[in-house]
């Protein structure tokens, strides 16, 4: 019943992506279906009316109908996506004949046939008697398992192994029996499935020195399916409701298990016939006056915790609840004392001990054959403690090294079969409906990448994912994915790689590999998308990737290359609607885009092999009407034909890591485009220069860079706030006149952007950053060239004061600034991150006290003459947050400033292309610490790299 539910979810997913899709296309393609936009609205609402069913749908009345329900859910899947095919088909012929009158009535006879199918489809449901329940996804049934006597104590001892979590079991410990804090003290512990967070807990728990200082200890699993009464009644019976706590030795426990465990069924018999509640009453009356310690293993849900925190009492007697579970959101939602515990993956020499210690138990070390082999074992396990165990419990029972060759070979099924995919697909299965797609998309992306957080956003978007409706309050469909995408991060299901400029956000995610793997299992099991793999092609020959005869329309929409696997274009699917290819080469393009099973396709992204020289994108790319999504990357040279600008659904262009791209004056067509992405350095073609008037039809872009600036400016006649919605704008001058022709154009709303870069290319100096004064909101801002210290615009004033005070990330360039810049620069507020680069040629830098008050992180590089740099000591501490600080290429400077040695929250120092005698005064050789290690004694994080020689 359990699968009944989540091929329901599932279904729900593909009908929602199905209804966002033709919304849209009722919007963009108004005039082509305007003929039928009647029949239109009309399957649309019955997609919404299979939604709305499908969402009170979780598990058939009896088991016999399982297959019968696995039948009609697909059914409702095919019909969704046959409406989208016979919609975008009809486009699509429309936009390349002149026949337009037969295809429109093709078009509604295909309607027609829907419709009856739909009909057809409800009418089995009652001829076959399918019932699906009205029990939400993720809510417990009265009826649900009783959770199993849970105390750790009776569980196997091989889960105290506690390779690589000693640190953190010790803080878990001092935390559970701290005096300081006497009311009762909330401490999860969070993480992804199987990364020993039962273990730690456990190991705790059952530690003697705990168990002597709590009066009663509890142990309770709560699983997915939270039952409020089950959960009260096991409680009850653990803190001695029937009698007092039971106190087993080891000798005994095992021999009076099954007796207790008897004992205590009947015990919840008779709880079951109370009220909610009383049994909430009875809990409080027990754990009153007492000092208790209680671990809730696996919650998963704010609610559910919600619904337990009430029966604890909140005495001032230092008790304690200890909780695990998947979710970060769960746990700040219960943890109020900032006292989180997140085990870590574990590292190779842990995970090595970890695997030798469960496959070798009676020896003191493994066999020497084995160790090579052990390691490319616990590397397919990530870290992950369940995996690596799992895998030294099959190795056991292996005595052979041809035995464990084999086990080596296929690592991955065997994990699977012994149920460690199972622990990851719990998460899974969790997920919300407008979820499960999102995750699912992530499988596309080859093992251990980091994904770009901007550009998972905008495939999102494109492959029409997100749901605008998921959501009460007016979001952009951006703001919607970043939700999305920090869910899934909180569910502990997608890691974050590396964080932005402000140390809190998300720049590039990625996925545990056994995560991953399970991702692209059930993506293809589901018919979600096909990946094509290296490891793949070993096994099995490339046709069967690529049927040629597809019975289901739902197959293979979504195509992966990964680097090292060939593409066979013949066999391309011709409902494809997205084209993922990692590395492939510029000929591989042209081939796949004269195929005429694309016409369908939304997004289009190829990575080409080894910085190709040259790729010349064929006109044939003008037949992807439907195109929303475009990107070309890691190529020399990259041009586009003119035939772009019939792509009248295209939202993104990325032309980034490419070094020079030729862009034709039609791509102003594109009144869709919302993100044009080109590399810093681009070179234009000499036919075509930039104005921001060219744009003044495409009011929907929101992201411009780099462009450069054009002189057809001057030419043309203006029209207010066209460029009403751009945010990000990246653009190259020639000079500081154009410069102020940008800020002066009455066509360009500096209020509206959030990120700016400006490159001034000649000997010019931006005279005035006066203007920027006006852009309210704007965060980030990147300033290429020289800038003159004096503002012409407001005599008296250092032209850096201008700068907004919105600003969180500035980096300044070869800004050849004669006074120090620091002095201006320290009364922005809310500056998080500076870097300034060549950008100061005087020789003292001075930071006042208490200044730079949320400064995180620091870069001064090569700044040649500074001899000295001052951080001033006082009463409130300058720089007080810094975290990170890179000193690069100074060679004059004689020492770091006193001022660092107060600030506490320094973690990470780096220092690059430094003299030798600065170097030495922060080392400690020998055991003898150089003169200013003081200064930086508390930095956990002290590297230097390409040393420069002494003067």
């Amino acid at each position: 019943m359990a699968e009944t539910v989540v091929f329901s979810i599932l279904t729900e997913a593909i009908v929602s992506e199905a209804i966002q899709r033709i919304s849209v296309l009722l919007i963009d393609e108004a005039t082509s279906l305007i003929s039928v936009t009647g029949d239109v609205e009309y399957l649309r609402n019955e997609l919404r009316r299979m939604q709305g069913f499908l969402k009170r749908a979780a598990c058939t009345s009896k088991h016999e109908h399982d297959e019968y329900v696995h039948i009609w859910l697909a059914e409702l899947r095919e019909v969704a996506c046959e409406i989208e095919d016979a919609l975008e088909i009809y486009i699509v012929k429309m936009d390349s004949s002149y026949v337009k009158a037969f295809h429109l009535r093709s078009l509604q006879k295909r309607i027609n046939s829907i419709k009856k199918k739909i009909k057809d489809i409800f009418e089995s449901k009652d001829k076959y008697e399918i019932k699906l329940g009205s029990v939400e996804p993720g809510e417990a049934s009265t009826s649900g398992a009783e959770p199993m006597r849970s105390d750790p104590v009776y569980d196997d001892e091989e889960g105290d192994d506690l390779v690589g979590m000693d640190h953190r079991a010790s803080i878990l410990k001092i935390q559970l029996m701290e005096e300081k804090g006497n009311h009762l003290c909330v401490v999860p512990i969070v993480g992804m499935g199987g990364l020993g967070k039962t273990t730690l807990a456990k190991k705790v728990y059952n530690d003697s020195e705990v168990k002597q200082y709590f009066d009663c200890c509890v142990w309770v699993l709560i699983s997915q399916e939270y039952v409020p009464r089950h959960v009260f009644s096991e409680i009850l019976i653990q803190v001695g409701f029937f009698r007092s706590q039971r106190a087993i030795n080891d000798s005994e426990k095992r021999k009076q298990k099954a007796e207790m465990l008897e004992e205590m069924k009947k015990e919840r018999e008779i709880l079951k016939t109370m009220k909610e509640s009383d049994l909430i009453t009875f809990i409080k009356n027990e754990l009153k006056g007492k000092r208790f310690l209680v671990v809730l293993d696996d919650i998963w849900r704010k609610d559910d915790w919600d619904s337990i925190r009430k029966i604890f009492p909140n005495e001032k007697m230092g008790s304690r609840v200890v909780f695990t579970t998947r979710s970060k959101d769960v746990a700040l939602h219960a943890d109020q004392n900032n006292l989180t515990i997140e085990p870590p993956l574990l590292t190779l020499e842990e995970s090595l001990r970890l695997l030798h210690r469960r496959a070798f138990p009676r020896e003191h070390c493994c066999p020497t054959e084995f160790e090579g082999m052990g390691k490319e074992m616990v590397e397919k396990c990530g870290g992950l403690p369940l995996a690596i165990v799992v895998l030294g419990g099959i190795l056991r029972t292996k005595t052979s090294t041809d035995e464990r060759k084999k086990v080596k070979r296929d690592v991955n099924s065997h994990l699977s079969k012994n149920g460690v995919q199972q622990m990851l697909a719990l998460s899974y299965h969790d997920l919300p409906y407008y979820l499960k797609l999102c995750f699912l998309y992530l499988g596309n992306f080859p093992k251990d990448m980091e994904i770009p957080r901007k550009k998972l956003i905008h495939l999102w978007i494109a492959e029409g994912l997100i749901v605008t409706g998921s959501t009460t309050r007016r979001q952009t469909m951006e703001e919607i994915a970043e939700e999305y995408l920090r869910e899934l991060i909180d569910r502990c299901m997608v890691q974050v790689e590396k964080k932005d400029y402000k140390g809190s956000g998300v720049k590039t995610c990625r996925m545990h590999d056994l995560m991953r793997d399970f991702c692209v299992s059930k993506a293809r099991e589901d018919d979600f998308f096909e990946v094509i793999q290296p490891e793949d092609q070993k096994h099995r020959p490339m046709v069967s990737c690529f049927p040629t005869e597809h019975t289901s329309t739902t197959q293979r929409r979504r195509i992966a290359l990964h680097p090292g696997c060939d593409f066979d274009t013949s066999q391309m699917h011709p409902h494809l609607r997205s084209l993922l290819c990692f590395d492939v080469s510029p000929l591989s393009l042209v081939h796949i885009l004269r195929s005429k099973n694309l016409r369908l396709l939304r997004v289009l992204d190829f990575g080409f092999t080894e910085r190709a020289r040259k790729c010349n994108v064929p006109t044939e790319i003008g037949s992807l009407i439907l195109l929303r999504y475009l990107g070309l990357r890691n190529a020399r040279k990259v041009k586009l034909p003119c035939s772009i600008g019939n792509l009248r659904s295209l939202g993104t262009i990325d032309l980034r890591d490419n070094d020079e791209v030729a862009l034709p004056a039609e791509i102003l067509r594109l009144t869709r485009l919302e993100h044009l992405l080109l590399p810093f350095d681009t070179c234009f073609s000499h036919s075509f220069s930039w104005g921001i008037h060219l744009l003044s039809d495409t009011t929907h872009i929101q992201t411009l860079k780099y462009i450069r600036f054009g002189p057809l400016l001057l030419k043309h006649k203006m029209v207010r706030s066209e460029l009403t919605r751009l945010q990000n704008l990246g653009v190259q001058f020639k000079s500081n006149e154009e410069v102020r022709q940008l800020f002066t154009s009455p066509n360009f709303d500096l209020k509206k952007l959030q990120s700016l870069h400006m490159l001034l290319l000649s000997v010019d100096a931006f005279t005035s950053l006066q203007p920027l004064s006006e852009c309210i909101i704007l965060s980030k801002l990147f300033l290429d060239g020289k800038i003159s210290d004096k503002n012409v615009d407001c005599p008296g004033h250092h032209n850096l004061e201008s700068l907004p005070t919105s600003l969180t990330k500035l980096i300044l360039t070869d800004s050849s600034l004669r006074e120090d810049p620091m002095a201006a620069l320290e009364k922005l507020p809310n500056l998080s991150f500076l870097r300034l680069h060549n950008s100061y040629s005087g020789s003292e830098m001075v930071c006042s006290q208490g200044s730079f008050r949320k400064l995180e992180t620091l870069q001064l590089v090569s700044l040649k003459k500074v001899t000295e740099w001052r951080v001033e000591l006082g009463s409130i501490i300058a720089m007080r947050n810094l975290k990170r600080l890179h000193i690069k290429h100074m060679p004059e400077l004689r020492m770091i400033p006193e001022g660092l040695r107060c600030i506490t929250t320094l973690r990470e120092l780096k220092i690059s292309e430094m003299r030798r005698s600065f170097e030495d005064r922060l080392r400690v050789s020998d055991g003898i610490e150089g003169v200013d290690f003081g200064k930086v004694r508390l930095v956990s994080s002290i590297s230097f790299s390409s040393t420069l020689p002494s003067i």
